[in-house]
């Protein structure tokens, strides 16, 4: 049975105070809502798309969501009761510091959710995953999309954390295919158990032998 992480845990977790706004948390705690931002590196909308309709996916757990270009496409196709759950610490990755997002990144990810009116599907979890594995243990997702750290033992660890939530139902997958970190830590953890790679561009998919 599929099971949502309760809005109320989420709530005493990050602490939503008393608001005039009527979104949900976390939305409800931005003092400001920013204009839209696109900007984002999302190609993988074809297959993504093929995965939730041809699957019946309700419940995602993407792992990085920058400023939420993909978070907002999956959110788009899961159906109305569908969640979301966005994985990330808003710090930026290896190749980010230094840049001049960084201080508003998560309030941007937030504003652009809110443009979009899908404050009701997605679920940020404004953690390193590592630790977000943790709070979403009770999770049961349909779909997990890596799209965090492109550094190899980054890429592994975080296959080595989520799979077991799709394993033997599921699906994993995710993006920056062409990056040869990324595809070592995929063939790697794919080799360590007797998964098969599909790959199209930048997307791959780790499937289980039937």
């Amino acid at each position: 049975m599929i099971r949502f992480f309760s809005l109320f845990v989420l709530m005493s977790l990050f602490g939503c105070s008393k608001s005039t706004t009527t979104l949900p948390e976390p939305y409800c705690k931005l003092d400001k809502v920013l204009p839209f931002d696109p900007q984002g590196w999302y190609g993988n909308k074809k297959p993504m798309k093929q995965l939730i309709c041809e699957n019946d996916v309700k419940v995602v757990i993407e792992v990085g969501s920058w400023l939420g270009a993909s978070t907002r496409h999956i959110a788009k196709y899961v159906p109305k009761d569908g969640k979301v759950y966005a994985v990330d610490h808003w710090l930026g990755s290896v190749e980010h510091q230094g840049g001049d997002k960084l201080a508003s990144l998560y309030d941007q990810f937030l504003s652009n959710v809110i443009h979009k009116k899908l404050t009701h599907k997605i679920i940020p979890i404004r953690m390193a995953s590592v630790e977000a594995e943790k709070v979403l243990s009770n999770v049961v997702p349909d779909l997990i999309y890596i799209d965090a750290s492109h550094e190899t033992e980054a890429v592994y660890q975080d296959l080595a954390i989520w799979y077991p939530h799709v394993k033997g139902h599921g699906i994993l997958c995710g993006d920056d295919w062409p990056w040869p970190s990324v595809q070592v830590a995929v063939e790697r953890f794919a080799a360590e158990n007797q998964l098969t790679i599909e790959s199209e561009g930048a997307f791959w998919r780790l499937k289980e032998a039937r």
